[in-house]
């Protein structure tokens, strides 16, 4: 049976798709055996990260992706971990 979406459930699932399709992108970048090839993957990948981020504006802007607010006393804290964290990295 074939289940009819409706706008929210299509956008989020193109959405969805694109973002995986960006992620596997990268993959295909890394492992580009010479530059003419990774430039084309590049172009493509740009293509396909800048239509995601529109797809994502789209629907947070119709509400059908929420952000939650966070506590500013909780985002210090994980700064400060992070900072910490990176500090311990050889330089």
């Amino acid at each position: 049976m074939v289940k009819n979406l409706n706008n929210k459930e299509l956008l989020l699932d193109v959405l969805e798709m694109e973002k995986n399709m960006a992620v596997n992108m990268t993959y295909s970048l890394n492992e580009s055996s010479n530059e003419a090839l990774y430039k084309e993957l590049f172009t493509i990948f740009d293509v396909i990260s800048k239509s995601t981020k529109k797809l994502f504006t789209l629907a947070y802007n119709k509400d059908y992706y929420m952000l939650e607010k966070e506590d500013s006393k909780k985002i210090k804290e994980a700064v400060k971990t992070l900072r910490s964290e990176f500090d311990c990295c050889p330089k």
